[in-house]
């Protein structure tokens, strides 16, 4: 049961919570779809290493192809539980959630297992850091009741995210999954809502867009 909570939390969430000015705004234009890669790619540290591997992931079509990318980024950070750098240990769990759509079953467990131990170091030194906020919501919303999914907690943590966002992305991305939460309880009236305060941030925003074709198209939140 604490297995299926965990891995829909990490499944749903590749939502992160910088510390670096640099990284979020690399992010704050990711978001809005208009950003420029070379931003990260010429630094050579780790974490922006990791980034770095994780936008040029996306670009691969090839499931089998992206699974192996992504193995080898993330094989180059064995050391990283010996590390308190929260930008880079949000850079790792980043890769271990991306890769859970393109593994098997008990490698998603084995990289859920690693991320929940990256999240509770994480919170040790941040409690209000709003990936780990977002991540908790997202993790209740999907979750069935079986499996400790709940509404409540899902929105209760869904509003102390979007307490915590103290970036124009953290703001987008809270709304939209607040849009989600909407979607999923039939609230048509705030689904609205939350989808209008997200176009104000980022007019043509992937994710949103990715979203409402979700919603429209098959029945499904993110």
């Amino acid at each position: 049961m604490k297995y299926i909570i965990l891995l829909l939390t990490i499944f749903y969430t590749s939502l992160y919570s910088y510390n670096s000015k640099e990284i979020n705004d690399f992010y704050n234009d990711y978001y809005s779809s208009y950003y420029d890669i070379k931003n990260i790619e010429a630094n050579s540290s780790q974490t922006y290493q990791n980034l770095y591997f994780l936008v040029q992931s996306k670009y691969i079509k090839d499931e089998k192809e992206k699974y192996n990318f992504l193995k080898d980024a993330i094989n180059k950070n064995n050391d990283y539980k010996s590390s308190d750098d929260i930008d880079y240990l949000i850079s790792v769990s980043e890769l271990m959630n991306y890769i859970m759509y393109y593994c098997n079953v008990p490698e998603k467990i084995s990289f859920g297992s690693k991320s929940k131990d990256i999240y509770k170091t994480i919170l040790d030194k941040d409690d209000k850091n709003f990936f780990a906020l977002l991540g908790t919501a997202v993790g209740y919303m999907h979750a069935p009741k079986i499996a400790g999914g709940s509404s409540k907690k899902a929105f209760q943590y869904f509003n102390k995210a979007l307490m915590n966002a103290k970036e124009k992305y953290q703001k987008y991305l809270a709304y939209v999954w607040l849009s989600q939460y909407y979607f999923k309880i039939n609230d048509n009236e705030n689904y609205i809502k939350y989808i209008k305060m997200s176009k104000e941030i980022y007019s043509n925003g992937y994710l949103l867009e990715y979203a409402m074709d979700r919603n429209f198209n098959y029945k499904k939140t993110l």
